[in-house]
């Protein structure tokens, strides 16, 4: 999975470099999500590295940029298909720049300064019910049942500083790539706290040296603020796979009515948690939600510690519970409390060795190393399990945690054309032709 996927799921256990080809379902077994979950992402891997192949980076019969003269919506995209790296790209009518249903921005902060590059950016989008209401089959009266995957695609705009036509950006494209997704966006090992016992041997390992959690659980430790570490980078992390979501209804001062605040504590939101207030639009643009903290809980109204203003959040509002817990005070004596920072979100420390290991809860620990610039909504998934007392993480040939970037969310561009102006542009994109 290299998409957003915020699903109740148990794990994620595609493997491109397995090389399996299908899952093999037997009778009398246990059904677990993982399997199901895995067969899609086989047949869908083997499609798109098909297509990939046959077509190349990118090419494919729509996505024409026509500059537009006449008023102010810079340039139209054409009907059509296009595939970037091996992923189709549907446009089923003509639009503007400026009314894409995925990429809403607005002309007073997105104001186009030729010369432009204009080019394809392409994800995959986690869609629950909250997204999507019609995925909820209405006879089960609100039970919540499978989710889906939805790939978004945004013509964006770079601006350039003098080129003029696609072959002078040709040589300049992996620099583009790098700004937009940069190879480093964090590396992060994880493990369950290593513990000597001192009263004993120092060889031998503290029987607290475990994942002690009652439950099986997916973390999810993600990126909040992007940027370098030390003071500007943040992150949260959740145990549900940030999957306990309500839409946010309405909002009477710092009171804020819910659909729903869960079934129980495992599934709900109670006093004293941190939730993320967000909507489509702060998602599809890769801007992080704002944290507050609950003070009190009565029925479906949440109380909340800061004011907030429910028009910052147009499409779509909804709050998403994280379970970290953090200080804002750096001289309080609680050791296993992480700072927090002025985003309320978790301070990114980066160490190596046995240096600042960051401890989660029920012994987990992670270590971001050295030297990344991170981005807003990238996460890595920590699987944890009762079984073993242990969490389910790549090791290296020494039998350490091996240090892994961002499972997710991958981003895929391709160039469409130079602009100049409104009477001079260059189409960038390959053409498709049909085999007869």
């Amino acid at each position: 999975m290299q998409g957003e996927f915020r699903g109740d799921f148990s794990r994620n256990s595609f493997d491109p470099h397995k090389h399996f080809s299908r899952v093999l379902m037997q009778q009398g077994r246990v059904q677990l999500d993982a399997d199901w979950n895995e067969q899609a992402a086989i047949i869908m891997h083997y499609l798109r590295t098909l297509a990939a192949d046959l077509i190349g980076p990118h090419a494919g019969q729509g996505f024409v940029i026509t500059p537009v003269a006449e008023n102010d919506t810079g340039f139209t995209i054409g009907v059509g298909h296009y595939y970037v790296d091996g992923i189709l790209c549907e446009n089923e009518n003509e639009l503007s720049y400026y009314n894409q249903e995925d990429y809403p921005i607005k002309k007073d902060t997105h104001k186009l300064e030729f010369p432009i590059l204009v080019y394809l950016n392409v994800w995959e989008r986690h869609i629950s019910y909250i997204e999507d209401n019609t995925i909820r089959e209405i006879a089960l009266n609100g039970v919540d049942t499978a989710t889906r995957a939805k790939i978004v695609w945004q013509v964006k705009t770079e601006k350039l500083e003098s080129a003029t036509s696609c072959d002078e950006i040709k040589p300049a494209w992996g620099e583009l790539v790098e700004k937009w997704q940069p190879k480093n966006r964090g590396m992060l090992k994880a493990r369950v706290h290593k513990k000597v016992d001192t009263n004993t041997n120092n060889c031998m390992i503290h029987p607290d040296a475990r994942y002690h959690g009652v439950e099986n659980q997916l973390y999810r430790v993600e990126i909040h603020k992007g940027g370098k570490a030390d003071g500007e980078a943040t992150f949260k992390w959740s145990r549900e796979n940030s999957s306990i979501a309500f839409r946010l209804l309405k909002q009477n001062g710092n009171n804020l009515t819910l659909s729903s605040t869960g079934r129980d504590s495992i599934t709900g939101i109670s006093c004293g948690q941190w939730i993320e207030l967000t909507d489509d639009t702060h998602e599809l643009l890769g801007k992080p939600g704002t944290l507050v903290k609950v003070v009190k809980v009565e029925g479906n109204v949440l109380t909340i510690d800061s004011s907030i203003n429910l028009s910052d959040f147009p499409r779509n509002p909804k709050v998403r519970r994280w379970d970290y817990q953090g200080k804002k005070d750096t001289t309080q004596k609680t050791a296993e409390l992480l700072p927090l920072s002025d985003d309320n979100a978790l301070s990114i420390v980066e160490g190596e060795g046995d240096q600042r290991w960051l401890t989660l809860e029920n012994g987990i620990q992670i270590q971001f190393q050295p030297g990344a610039t991170y981005r807003t909504g990238d996460y890595w998934l920590i699987p944890a399990r009762t079984a073993t007392g242990d969490i389910l993480w790549k090791q290296n040939l020494h039998g350490e945690p091996a240090a892994l970037s961002p499972h997710g969310i991958e981003y895929h561009y391709a160039p469409l054309a130079i602009v100049v102006s409104s009477e001079r542009h260059s189409s960038c994109r390959q053409e498709l032709r049909l085999m007869r």
